[in-house]
């Protein structure tokens, strides 16, 4: 049996699915929320850009992944969309404590480390994912676009500064409540094309995504945007 390839291949697969549940621990966290619309979970301990984490209120109930934003030393936070039952309890019912799995995982957004100049688009909550690259060094350039309704009511102060005070080719925000709701997918193409982006990554909903991943690569421009969260 140990000269078969099949049962090498189980056990390392086996070894990878048991490795994240053997860290799984109960932590402290901070939990407040700006607005009805979204929360923010605070954790002790930096990370590096472009990682994402799995929380729970119980070990053995569902497990969700949201993007971590981190400046890389003493903290990180998620962001959670108030879309469903977990995230609205966070809200209603801030928990002081959450399971985690201490293994983090990488997400798209750690795609950027492999190009020079990068495009990230975002709407809603979807730029948690992408906070990061702004709060640390990246290996690459990055141009964020951000859409979203209401920015400091609905995602707080906290957030809203974090997007501040970059230069304006940098960072691109766009609020629908005071600005209107513009035509995304063009938007990404103009400033990709400003920004000589050798990619456009995008978190966005189903609808917004091929939206923009099809216009960017009608313009030439390498796009991904399999992630669903706005």
């Amino acid at each position: 049996m140990i000269k078969q390839q099949e049962f090498w291949f189980t056990v390392a697969i086996t070894t990878l699915i048991i490795i994240p549940w053997m860290t799984v621990r109960r932590v402290h966290v901070k939990v407040c929320a700006p607005s009805s619309h979204a929360s923010i979970i605070k954790f002790e301990g930096g990370v590096k850009a472009g990682i994402l984490g799995r929380i729970s209120p119980s070990p053995l109930s569902e497990w969700h992944a949201f993007g971590i934003i981190s400046d890389g030393k003493s903290e990180h936070m998620m962001l959670a969309g108030a879309v469903g039952d977990f995230t609205k309890s966070l809200i209603s019912n801030p928990p002081s404590h959450l399971w985690v799995r201490q293994v983090h995982f990488a997400g798209l957004p750690y795609l950027v480390n492999m190009y020079d100049r990068v495009l990230l688009v975002a709407t809603g909550s979807g730029i948690c994912v992408f906070l990061s690259f702004l709060l640390q060094p990246c290996r690459a350039s990055v141009c964020v676009l951000w859409v979203a309704k209401g920015i400091e009511q609905n995602f707080g102060k906290e957030i809203h500064a974090m997007m501040s005070g970059h230069p304006e080719d940098k960072v691109i925000v766009h609020d629908t409540a005071v600005l209107g709701r513009p035509n995304v997918a063009q938007m990404s193409v103009d400033a990709a094309k400003k920004w000589e982006a050798e990619v456009v990554i995008v978190t966005s909903n189903p609808e917004g995504s091929r939206d923009i991943v099809n216009s960017c690569k009608a313009a030439g421009i390498a796009a991904f945007g399999p992630i669903w969260d706005s």
